[in-house]
């Protein structure tokens, strides 16, 4: 039998620093094409995972310490989905793991891409927190230092709350007005053509680089509301 406290009891065994479920009914304003049922008909449940990340990194000159940071936690993340499905499958039910990448959508011109879901709102409808005007998902204890992984499966489970954590106050705009490249809108809609060429970059041997991420470094509430800021 899978329970919901179960799966998050083998999340966190498996490394996850946050675990949270979410039911079918939430997705209802999913855009056509981005809803959990479009990638496969039969689910009912998405559970969504996150583990930490140090900060530590962001405030260095060198961007290389961040971009291995981002690329060993999205393979930290992407391998506890994994094991979360085959456990399903080992159960009897049926899951699909959700990479962050590769994703099926991509506009050349405008340089945008579209995970096959949106693993921010996942992580917004199974609880784990609130999407900022940074466009980042943002949780009480540990901020939007956090990476996201998520699976979706054709079992019931008992769905978590929304978040009611404190949200980004209405007089904050710091990561709209701190973006170098003006790549945050007031609606909070991120121009990823910008964003793109200013913030991934190749290095002199041409591997690619985060060189920006000063919308994660500014933000207030990096570290979780819960946290003393010591920065």
């Amino acid at each position: 039998m899978i329970t919901s406290n179960g799966i998050k009891e083998l999340a966190r065994g498996l490394g996850a620093d946050l675990c949270g479920i979410a039911s079918i009914d939430r997705f209802d304003d999913s855009p056509k094409g981005f809803h959990p049922t479009d990638v496969y008909k039969n689910t009912k449940s998405i559970i969504s995972i996150a583990c930490r990340i140090p900060g530590t990194s962001l405030y260095i000159d060198s961007p290389s310490p961040y971009t291995a940071i981002e690329d060993i936690a999205m393979s930290r993340v992407s391998q506890i989905s994994l094991s979360i499905a085959m456990h399903f499958e080992q159960c009897g039910f049926h899951a699909v793991m959700i990479p962050s990448t590769p994703y099926d959508y991509w506009d050349e011109e405008s340089k945008t891409g579209k995970g096959i879901l949106s693993l921010k709102h996942l992580g917004y409808k199974a609880g784990l927190g609130y999407i900022g005007k940074n466009s980042l998902l943002c949780n009480d204890l540990f901020g939007n230092l956090i990476k996201l992984g998520a699976v979706i499966t054709d079992a019931e489970l008992v769905p978590d709350k929304l978040s009611d954590s404190v949200k980004c106050l209405d007089s904050c705009n710091l990561c709209i007005e701190n973006c170098p490249v003006g790549a945050i809108g007031l609606d909070s809609v991120v121009s990823q053509i910008k964003c793109r060429e200013h913030a991934e970059i190749n290095n002199k041997r041409g591997v690619e680089i985060y060189a920006c991420h000063e919308c994660r470094k500014i933000c207030p509430n990096r570290n979780g509301y819960k946290k003393i800021n010591r920065e």
